[in-house]
């Protein structure tokens, strides 16, 4: 059993690291212009990861309910980090996505929604940073000194600065949108009703109705595609084109008095991937940075001298001082390993005993007052 669990606890981190490396591929794709088809694939690994991490945190929530460790699993084992990074993301982003793409939605220009459904879709893309916090599962593999409070400690921490910064970009973007702030959605909805406007206001079954618009187009790089009753008059792109390079979400439309008008989207999906990808590239820094930085400086300024406390009072022969930096004398544990060298060891040597010495005598206060020094 303990080697199937290790088993399965190392795919769960080669599943997390495939979960940085498709988020970052994702945005990375929408803003390459990729094809269609490639970023189809990176959809779809996208659904599997997160399918697998949400069956990962029913299962785990499972096991530890039938061992009466539910609450301990979710608050102190960090379950409730595998629950809002698996359940919310597939029900949010990668789920929506991948039935927008099988249903062939697309945005209808000229609706009193089409605000809020942009701002929706911007929140979702930010919600993918969610996904992100996986990666602090690779804190449980953090082992130097073998300390475990190290690993706690520094999964802990670096556990509630994601969540903070993933909190507040997704409580900024909700917020602006509860309070009707214009942003880019907005001026996007307005540019697309000004083009409708102007396409309508042309006379297409005239050949100077036609040149308009393919002017109007040369002009204003969003407008792709007019029809009028079903018959293509102006297409920026061949079909081929539109069927590598679009998917459901990469294109308007808008239909009134037999007119149907096409626009691209793809502006404003390549802003919020850039913005989405601004979010995961500050995480992946920031874990990096507890793990590669924060977690040896802590090992060194507070495990290490513990460890070497413990060690000279469980073992006779070791005699090894803690190392006081002068930066750090002043810390709380710094302070009780200059006790640990100028009282404890020197009683140690002389009573030559195993554990504490008889000998060393420190009263409570007197413990405190040195300590206090």
């Amino acid at each position: 059993m303990s080697k199937t669990r290790a088993f399965l606890e190392n795919v769960v981190i080669v599943a997390i690291m495939l979960v940085l490396i498709q988020s970052l591929v994702d945005d990375v794709a929408v803003l390459a212009g990729w094809p269609w088809a490639v970023r189809l694939v990176i959809l779809f690994v996208g659904v599997g990861l997160d399918i697998f991490f949400t069956i990962e945190f029913l299962s785990r929530l499972y096991v530890a309910y039938v061992n009466r460790r539910a609450a301990v699993y979710f608050f102190y084992e960090r379950g409730w980090v595998d629950l809002i990074a698996s359940i919310p993301v597939l029900l949010l982003t990668s789920g929506p996505a991948a039935l927008a793409y099988w249903s062939g939605t697309a945005m209808v220009v000229g609706t009193a929604r089409m605000v809020n459904v942009l701002k929706v879709v911007k929140a979702i893309r930010i919600a993918r940073v969610l996904r992100l916090l996986r990666l602090l599962k690779v804190f449980a593999r953090v082992e130097d000194t073998g300390s475990t409070m190290t690993q706690r400690h520094v999964a802990k921490i670096a556990t509630i600065a994601v969540t903070v910064i993933v909190a507040g970009a997704l409580a900024l973007n909700v917020g602006l949108g509860l309070l009707n702030v214009p942003g880019l959605e907005h001026r996007y909805h307005q540019q697309m009703l000004r083009l409708l406007d102007r396409v309508r206001s042309y006379d297409l079954t005239q050949v100077a109705g036609v040149q308009a618009v393919e002017e109007l187009a040369a002009v204003d790089g969003a407008l792709l595609l007019v029809q009028r009753e079903g018959r293509t008059v102006y297409s920026r792109y061949g079909t081929a084109h539109y069927e590598t390079y679009f998917g459901p979400a990469d294109y308007g439309f808008s239909e009134r008095d037999g007119v149907r008008v096409f626009f691209d989207a793809r502006p404003l999906n390549r802003h919020h991937s850039r913005t989405t990808l601004i979010y995961l590239l500050i995480i992946v820094v920031l874990v990096l940075w507890y793990l590669l930085y924060y977690a040896p400086h802590f090992v060194k300024t507070v495990s290490d001298p513990i460890h070497v406390m413990s060690r000279g009072m469980s073992e006779k022969g070791f005699n090894l001082e803690v190392k006081v930096p002068s930066l750090y004398r002043t810390d709380e544990v710094y302070r009780l390993g200059r006790l640990y060298n100028d009282v404890y060891l020197p009683q140690k040597d002389r009573s030559g005993s195993h554990g504490y010495p008889d000998s060393v005598g420190l009263h409570h206060d007197e413990t405190r007052d040195t300590l206090d020094e």
